[in-house]
């Protein structure tokens, strides 16, 4: 039985990579949603890169939602200087035809969570955790829900 995850991301190019790694792994990973937050490039951006990614692995089925355009408690800095002015620079990629959610991430996530058994729903963060500590402090309740989370962190410059 596949591992249900939500996939929580603002894609530049390792987002997207990741992202396509998971939708070409249906045996063993179900996709119940990608909710995109600001961090790589703005919000924007983030949820029409994640769409793009969706349709670039013919999953344009896969439910898309903006979340967060900004961290929590300082002004958003982006990385336009890695991932290009996109976050996908490089290829040219075609606009994404398929639609954003009008529901937003937080409220997707925490309505997931509620609805599916306990322990049975994996985070996957790829990027800043505003959307999941948004969730979490607007319903506490869902923290003991959560499967696990599985991110993907780090720093380039400092340790972390």
């Amino acid at each position: 039985m596949p591992r249900k995850i939500i996939i929580d991301t603002d894609p530049g190019q390792d987002d997207a990579v990741a992202i396509l790694l998971a939708l070409a792994s249906p045996d063993d990973l179900d996709v119940l949603g990608i909710t995109a937050v600001a961090g790589n490039v703005p919000l924007t951006l983030t949820q029409k890169n994640a769409r793009i990614v969706c349709e670039l692995a013919g999953k344009a089925d896969i439910r898309v939602f903006a979340g967060c355009d900004r961290p929590l408690k300082r002004p958003l800095i982006t990385a336009e200087h890695v991932h290009g002015k996109t976050g996908l620079d490089g290829p040219a990629l075609p606009a994404p035809t398929m639609p954003l959610q009008d529901t937003h991430a937080v409220e997707f996530i925490v309505e997931t969570l509620r609805r599916e058994p306990a322990g049975s729903v994996t985070l996957c963060p790829l990027g800043p955790l505003t959307n999941i500590a948004t969730a979490m402090t607007a319903a506490p309740e869902i923290v003991p829900r959560i499967g696990e989370i599985v991110l993907m962190g780090g720093c380039l410059f400092r340790g972390g």
